[in-house]
């Protein structure tokens, strides 16, 4: 359970925000009927679960994966907007009522079981007749060609309803079914809701209610800024829950300004729950006790799986001190490999600083001096060491190591911890393979270069397929992935340039951005595969990508060879010139030409 669930159960208005597979479905699906009947009975939970007001009926409303494909079909077949919107509008308001009843008849219990049937505070009593007055009174409200007895029948006529929509569409030019829905009444879901909710609770009084509207970023966006809205003041009896992606472009610069007095105030009219790994300094806490979880599954000790990590033949020798902290550098070990890697540049900025041999770093004094010299510049010397070959003093972008075997740099506990990014499911992937190594007794070095490079390529493969975007993917100006690969290995570049840097850019900071590379930027960063700063300058949701501070993803850090730290910004107003050519690269790039 992470740490933030009491806040996400509590009663009040909530945005979780973060790419996809941080959680927020499943934090959602543990907050309907049968999720929290299933918590109850854990008793690892108990004790947490006991101090958690769960007095309210909770409502799980999914997005409908084809409502994509939906929109784009109907934008498409129909020229008239107001007929677009119609249907639109229809197909969303039928498909959250079938959920809404739905997640209604989880809570029910059936009284006919008698005391055989535990009602818990989420749970809600009927009779048949009072299921059936519940029904008529709804049909009704909603517009329902017949009256209904059962949500059963509530449900089947609701998906009637939707095939209508759909085939008014499907049957063009034909608009004899298109002018037949057309002419049904355009409901207001929150309407309908507050109706249900009135319906309801004249059987069942005192109810409160849990709204979650899960994965919206495909609804329409007309509703989705309606919802946003109405986090202020929809129903004293209600609190609305979203799962958002960190970029909301449903509301728009007007709306926010035209909203800038009556719209909804973060911290006052909801709370907001950062999923996505922290900017800087991330809080793998969870993260930990993930891992552990899998362990046990597997019937492998925790520190078995940490040892086995750390024991990797391609790390750094010396270079590292693993503790029950983590990992400490050795700035003499990391002084002297740089030294025997030919890092000339880096030998001339020491030898600046009065460092002309290793020896000479252990009787530096003075915070700032040892910060100046030490602490900074250590990390940027390791990897270049790592990645910079002996050239006769003259290294440069062309000497890295290509080889996809090559990545003993990110070996290593801690070093697996940040290229998950805390991410559950990136956790799920990397334990798996890298457990099913160790009980095959498989180097361990071997090992961690397969997952690496088979979860580098998994991510990147999601980021490709990343298409959530108000426009059609082929009118895209940029693909997310080449911005992003564009990103990380001018980044790269520098850190690897012949000129050493102690404090290279290792982030962007946005500023006057180019129009055409927006589109591309918003979906990076909402796949994931950029980290924005959202601890600073009230950037909980982002509205504007101007001022932005972001990174690439440490999940990608091996394909672009960057350390997995924040380092310094540089502006992001136009697109960074690189020397690679990204003119005939696919999609879903695969690694280094020379692996074979």
């Amino acid at each position: 359970m992470p740490d933030y669930f009491e806040q996400v159960a509590a009663f009040h208005n909530l945005v979780l925000v973060g790419p996809r597979g941080l959680g927020k479905t499943t934090v959602m699906k543990a907050l309907t009927a049968s999720g929290l009947t299933h918590l109850h009975q854990r008793d690892d939970l108990k004790s947490i679960l006991r101090d958690i007001d769960f007095g309210y009926v909770p409502i799980y409303i999914p997005a409908e994966s084809i409502w994509r494909g939906t929109a784009q079909s109907i934008s498409g077949a129909l020229s008239e907007d107001y007929e677009r919107d119609h249907i639109l509008n229809g197909l969303f308001v039928d498909h959250c009522l079938h959920q809404l009843v739905s997640s209604f008849e989880d809570a029910l219990v059936d009284t006919d079981q008698g005391d055989s049937q535990v009602l818990q505070p989420w749970s809600v009593s009927l009779t048949d007749i009072e299921e059936k007055d519940i029904c008529n009174q709804c049909s009704v409200f909603w517009g329902l060609q017949r009256a209904q007895n059962s949500f059963v029948g509530l449900k089947l006529a609701l998906l009637q309803r939707s095939n209508q929509y759909r085939s008014a569409i499907t049957s063009l030019p034909n608009r004899s079914e298109l002018e037949l829905v057309m002419k049904y009444q355009k409901y207001d879901f929150l309407i309908a809701l507050k109706g249900f909710f009135d319906i309801v609770g004249s059987h069942c009084a005192d109810l409160r209610w849990s709204v979650c509207f899960d994965e919206m970023e495909i609804a329409p966006k007309r509703v989705l800024a309606q919802l946003y809205e109405n986090l202020r003041s929809f129903d004293q009896r209600a609190v609305l829950k979203f799962s958002l992606f960190p970029y909301i472009d449903f509301y728009s610069l007007e709306q926010r300004m035209a909203a800038s007095e009556s719209g909804p105030t973060d911290g006052q009219d909801f709370h907001t729950v950062i999923l996505a790994n922290k900017f800087a300094n991330p809080d793998y806490s969870l993260a930990k006790r993930l891992i552990k979880n899998e362990c046990d599954l597997a019937g492998i000790q925790i520190d078995t799986f940490i040892n086995y990590l750390n024991s990797s033949s391609s790390i750094h020798r010396g270079t590292r001190r693993f503790t029950e902290n983590g990992f400490e550098r050795d700035f003499v070990a990391i002084h002297a490999m740089a030294v025997q890697a030919g890092d000339k540049s880096y030998v001339d900025y020491m030898k600046r600083n009065g460092i002309n041999r290793a020896g000479d770093l252990q009787t530096l004094k003075g915070n700032n001096k040892r910060a100046q010299v030490i602490r900074k510049p250590a990390p940027i010397a390791e990897i270049r060491s790592y990645y910079l070959v002996k050239g006769g003093g003259k290294s440069h972008i062309d000497s890295r190591r290509t080889s996809a075997k090559g990545f003993g740099y990110y070996h290593g506990f801690d070093q697996m911890l940040d290229l998950t990014e805390g991410n559950p499911r990136a956790i799920k992937y990397y334990v798996t393979d890298l457990l099913r190594s160790l009980a095959r007794g498989e180097n361990s070095a071997v090992a961690q270069n397969r997952a690496i490079s088979r979860n580098v390529d998994r991510f990147r493969a999601l980021v490709s397929a990343h298409t959530y975007s108000g426009d059609i993917v082929s009118s895209q100006l940029q693909s997310p992935l080449q911005l992003v690969d564009t990103l990380g290995d001018f980044l790269s570049e520098v850190l690897l340039a012949s000129d050493f840097q102690p404090e290279p850019p290792l982030s962007y900071e946005v500023k006057g951005l180019n129009p055409h590379l927006s589109e591309a930027l918003i979906l990076a960063v909402n796949s994931g595969a950029l980290v924005v700063d959202q601890t600073t300058g009230r950037k909980q949701l982002i509205f504007d990508l101007e001022g932005c501070r972001f990174r690439a993803s440490h999940r990608l850090a091996p394909f672009y060879k960057l350390p997995t730290i924040t380092g310094q910004p540089r502006v992001l107003s136009g697109m960074p010139r690189t020397r690679r050519s990204y003119i005939d690269q696919p999609d879903l790039l695969s690694w280094a030409k020379d692996d074979g």
